[in-house]
């Protein structure tokens, strides 16, 4: 099922793509890449201090290296222990997709195939994620738009593939 723009708490353009989020009470349950889709004034005080909290994230200018959330996951418990390896990849590093196998015990694809499912990009930095020769995909994406989005998080980290 598509995922229309009216599903969406606040839907914004930012220097990165135009973004829709979605919650679950004041809880993030989703964020997504959009095309084509107008904003949308936020719904409630939760979806506006989100919008807020990433719009500062992604400003050139900002410091900030982390956008601190409530959030509700949907996800198998196989998903969910691979998001938690995600977040602990620091800021301005990456991990492979092999390397976060490895601390889980299961295979590249799956890491990948997990990482492809989260909710929650920005929050969760699955853009940490590379192929062990260059930059992987993103968002099930192997070039184009959503290729270039990770290019641009993993810049305004310092990283640069």
């Amino acid at each position: 099922m598509t995922i229309t723009e009216r599903q969406y708490d606040v839907v914004f353009d930012s220097s990165l793509a135009t973004i829709g989020l979605q919650f679950d009470g004041s809880k993030l349950v989703r964020v997504k890449y959009l095309t084509k889709t107008p904003e949308k004034r936020p719904l409630s005080k939760a979806a506006e201090s989100v919008k807020n909290k990433i719009q500062k994230y992604l400003d050139s200018q900002s410091v900030t290296k982390q956008i601190k959330v409530d959030v509700r996951l949907d996800v198998t418990p196989f998903q969910e222990r691979v998001l938690k390896q995600l977040q602990k990849i620091p800021y301005g590093e990456t991990r492979t997709y092999g390397e976060i196998a490895k601390i889980l015990k299961t295979s590249p694809r799956a890491v990948g195939n997990a990482c492809r499912r989260n909710p929650l990009p920005i929050i969760i930095p699955c853009h940490r994620v590379t192929a062990a020769n260059g930059i992987g995909g993103y968002d099930g994406a192997r070039s184009g738009r959503l290729l270039n989005i990770k290019h641009k998080l993993l810049e305004r980290e310092g990283v640069y593939l």
